[in-house]
């Protein structure tokens, strides 16, 4: 059976991000899901967080695949439910199998070797059967609506070819094996056992010869019927090969359903964070969109109104920003007064990428991001003032020199007012150098700084954009003027 993905095409790299800490990606999770009975679902969902795909291909594969499910209602509500709980199903079918072999070997049940055998047949076929009907309700709830996502679509095909299949086209023959008297071996029973079954059993069906029924007085034009032409002990080995066989069948057969049913469920745990995370979002009064994606070679990032996710589930509102960042302005630095949001500007650009790069939505009027091969983030602790400006200049020049070891072309970086505690010249030079590394290596960055001086030098420099943030958390293009 072909992998059923509704998550990836294909197998894709997650890119590296360097400072998530620094980006407090969890608090999204514990905003969407604040009760602590969700613990669970939290951590999926950061784990998410953590992933984003470099895959163009599959990241639009799966927000094809959430809008459908967001325009279809219930749709993933009655998918989960049915292949829901696959794990559990599996441990009491295989609780079943144990006790009826600890019955056998221990001598409780006292049947014989062959109605031992036919009472696990008879086991595994109704575990068959209710799987094979949980398939079949799949198949009717994909059908029951229009899908449009390509996933979607490609899903419920693989669901028909499964039912289809040879392995899941004898129900009918699997119901009357499953009523069956393992104590009346009629011809017509033996040969349904031996049918499609490998050649060692192939042997069953030359039990059967036809012959004249002779009683001494032949009728004339008599017809021909079929009988046994060995003895029941002589049958006997046969049948228990053939129902072995049948047995190994019909488990590989449930083991294929059970193993469609745990990845499913747990594929669509995504959709269902896609789905709450936008809930919140318009529970918390954003405007949210899919942003579309281009390849890394194109390196632009233009979203439109952005808005803080954190802010938004947090408070119910954020300051907008437009942010543009293409290969003529790769790189973009912020000055402005302590507290009045440039750490938050960061956080938001750097957030939203990871958040288009998982397949999930934005907070903003319009976007479209390239996909960027790592994230990178340096976040200087301001916080305390009492912090030895040596001790802080030395954890900055480490986290730097990490992400340089690291970086690589397409990458996104945020840094926030770094190598400050230094001397002006000596920041001004070592960023200097930083940023003319980056903007000539198709390196996009974004940096924040609390002097207006270090803003102002950067006016300039090609490939640069020197902004300011006022006390009401505006950008304004700094110029000469």
């Amino acid at each position: 059976m072909p992998k059923v993905n509704l998550l990836e095409k294909f197998q894709d790299e997650r890119i590296k991000i360097i400072g998530a800490e620094d980006l407090m990606l969890d608090r999204i999770p514990r905003l969407v899901y604040p009760d602590p009975a969700d613990a669970e679902k939290c951590e999926y969902a950061l784990g998410v967080l953590r992933a984003p795909l470099q895959n163009i291909d599959n990241i639009v594969y799966r927000r094809d695949v959430a809008r459908d499910f967001l325009a279809s209602d219930d749709l993933l509500d009655r998918l989960t439910a049915v292949a829901a709980g696959a794990d559990g199903f599996r441990q009491e079918w295989q609780e079943k199998r144990k006790a009826l072999i600890a019955a056998h070997v221990s001598g409780e049940d006292n049947d014989p070797a062959l109605e031992g055998k036919f009472r696990m047949l008879k086991l595994n076929l109704a575990s068959f059967l209710e799987l094979s009907d949980r398939l079949g309700s799949l198949i009717d709830i994909l059908a029951s609506g229009a899908l449009y996502a390509e996933g979607l679509l490609e899903f419920k095909e693989t669901c028909i070819r499964l039912f289809a299949s040879h392995a899941f086209s004898d129900v009918p023959r699997a119901k009357k094996l499953l009523a069956a008297d393992p104590g009346n071996f009629t011809a017509e029973l033996l040969l349904g056992i031996n049918e499609n079954l490998s050649v060692e059993t192939v042997e069953l069906n030359t039990l059967y010869t036809q012959r004249e029924k002779s009683d001494g007085a032949h009728e004339a034009g008599k017809k021909n019927r079929n009988y046994v032409s060995v003895k029941t002990v002589e049958l006997v080995p046969m049948l228990v090969s053939a129902l072995d066989t049948l047995n190994n069948q019909t488990v590989e057969s449930c083991e294929e359903l059970l193993k469609l049913f745990r990845e499913l469920e747990q594929e669509l745990r995504f959709y269902r964070f896609c789905i709450d995370l936008c809930g919140a979002f318009r529970r918390a009064g954003g405007t949210y969109i899919f942003p579309q994606v281009t390849e890394p070679e194109s390196a632009v990032t233009s979203i439109l109104d952005l808005r803080d996710p954190y802010e938004v589930l947090s408070a119910g509102k954020a300051v907008p920003h437009d942010i543009l960042l293409t290969p003529e302005r790769s790189g973009i630095v912020v000055t402005g007064e302590g507290g009045v949001g440039k750490t938050a500007l960061l956080r938001a650009v750097c957030v939203s990428q990871i958040l288009g790069q998982c397949g999930l939505p934005i907070i903003c009027r319009d976007a479209s991001l390239s996909i960027r091969s790592g994230i990178f983030v340096c976040f200087t602790d301001v916080s305390d003032p009492d912090r030895d400006p040596l001790r802080r200049f030395e954890s900055e020049a480490q986290s730097m020199a990490k992400i340089i070891d690291s970086i690589a072309p397409y990458s996104l970086v945020a840094l926030n007012e770094l190598f400050e505690t230094v001397s002006f010249a000596d920041a001004s030079d070592a960023l200097y150098n930083i940023f003319s590394v980056m903007t000539q290596s198709d390196i996009s960055f974004l940096a924040t700084t609390h002097l207006p001086r270090l803003a102002e030098r950067f006016m300039e420099v090609d490939r640069i954009t020197a902004m300011s943030m006022n006390s009401e958390s505006k950008l304004e293009v700094m110029t000469n003027a």
